[in-house]
Order: C-alpha cells, then structure tokens, then sequence
C-alpha cells in the first residue's frame, strides 16, 4: 500500500472513531489532515460518497429519532440555499486559494470550539433568529465548498435542546441529503474518477472499524477530553496549512 494511501487511512479511522464517539466530526478531520496528503478537489469526491453510507446506517436504524419538522422547516431550507451557492463557488476557486481559505476557516473553528470546550459549563442560550439562521445558512455553504459545514451547523442546533440521540439523527439525515447532493454534483462534473473510486475501496475498511471502536469506547472515554484533544490536532493542522 501507498503511504499516502496508508496515512489517510489511519486519518480515516480517527475521524470516525470520533464520529461514533460525538455524532459529528468526521469530515472536517479527514478534510483537514488528508489536504497535507491530497488536494481538496480530488479528496472530497473520495470521502463524501463514503460518507453518505455512515449516514444512511445512522437513519436507517434510528430512523424514529429523527426530528422532522425541525429538519424539514428550520435547517434544509438554509442548508440547501447555502450549499448550492457552495458548489457554485467550489466550481471556480483555484486549489492553493482553496486550501488556504479551508486552513484559516479550521482555524478559527477549532479556536472557537477549543475556547468552547475549555470555558463555562453553563447552558447555552438558543440564538436569535437571525444568528441561527446565518450560523446555518453559513454551514451550507461551507459543507457546499469542503463538506465540512458540522460545527457551524452544531454551533446552532446544539443551542436548541435537542437530547442526544434526536441531535445524532436529525444531524445524521441531514447530511445523507447534503451529502449526496454533492456526491451529484462530483459526477455530474466530472471529479468522480476511477481513481477516486481505487482510493475508496481502501477506506472502506477503516471507516467500518472506526465506527466499532468508537461506539465500543464510547463509555471508557472522557468524551469532552477527546475533543479538546481533536480540535487540538485539528487546530495545528489548520495552521500549517494557512502558513505552508
């Protein structure tokens, strides 16, 4: 096996082993440490399809969670709106641009989200309307451009009370839609490649393992620990791509 092929792949098995840990998480990681390895452009149609299987598992079985009028009404509108102005952009923004844009948007994220993590354990109030719906309309087109709209999206639908496995599910549904909008739209473009689809075949594995590990630690582990320790990584690999 490529070292390449081989690195991604264990960069594939952490990413979703913090997706059955946390319910999210999983593409940003593997977007954000495979860029080092591959360009985005030729990454994304790799890893989104893939995802869309992880999805459809998730909705397939828990199917009953799953909060419709929320999704339906509150989030694909935005969502939709926002992830086709996305790919519209993802179309005609030139690679090195590219990476550089994702880098600084990691950046701040894992900032943001670090700071979250490390800071009051208070509740968090539901945002305004306006706020919620930039914060989602902005998801969209950041999933749109690098399939990796979930802490935005989080950032808002977590302040809304939702229990754990309804937030799992409706987040899960959500990005079987998007995700395949995308997968669409790889084809339809042309960046959906037999060599794509090789490179595929070798993650399959490592994401099915890291779904068994994650939600056999899931209970072992201090999951707050675990994703400051995630968004610690994730934080170093958003500044060495803004700085290479």
């Amino acid at each position: 096996m490529d070292i390449h092929i081989f690195s991604l792949a264990l960069i594939v098995l952490l990413a979703y082993i913090t997706q059955a840990m946390t319910g999210f998480g999983s593409l940003i990681i593997v977007v954000t440490l495979g860029s080092h390895l591959y360009p985005i452009k030729f990454l994304l149609p790799v890893i989104v399809p893939l995802d869309i299987l992880v999805n459809t598992y998730i909705v397939a079985k828990y199917a009953a969670d799953v909060d419709r009028p929320l999704l339906f009404y509150r989030i694909v509108p935005l969502v939709g709106v926002g992830l086709l102005t996305g790919i519209a952009i993802f179309q005609f923004v030139q690679g090195a641009l590219l990476k550089r844009s994702f880098g600084v948007l990691v950046t701040l994220l894992c900032l943001r989200e670090i700071y979250s993590l490390l800071g009051t354990t208070a509740p968090q109030r539901a945002l305004t309307r306006i706020k919620y719906a930039a914060s989602v309309f902005s998801a969209g087109i950041v999933q749109g451009l690098f399939a990796s709209g979930g802490p935005l999206l989080v950032y808002a639908v977590g302040r809304l009370g939702l229990p754990k496995a309804r937030f799992r599910s409706t987040l899960a549904a959500l990005w079987l839609m998007t995700n395949s909008v995308l997968t669409l739209s790889y084809i339809v473009t042309g960046r959906l490649t037999l060599a794509t689809l090789k490179l595929e075949a070798w993650l399959v594995l490592p994401i099915i393992l890291g779904i068994v590990m994650g939600e056999r630690v899931h209970d072992r582990v201090n999951e707050h620990l675990f994703r400051v320790v995630v968004y610690l990584i994730l934080l170093v690999a958003g500044i060495s791509i803004v700085v290479r």
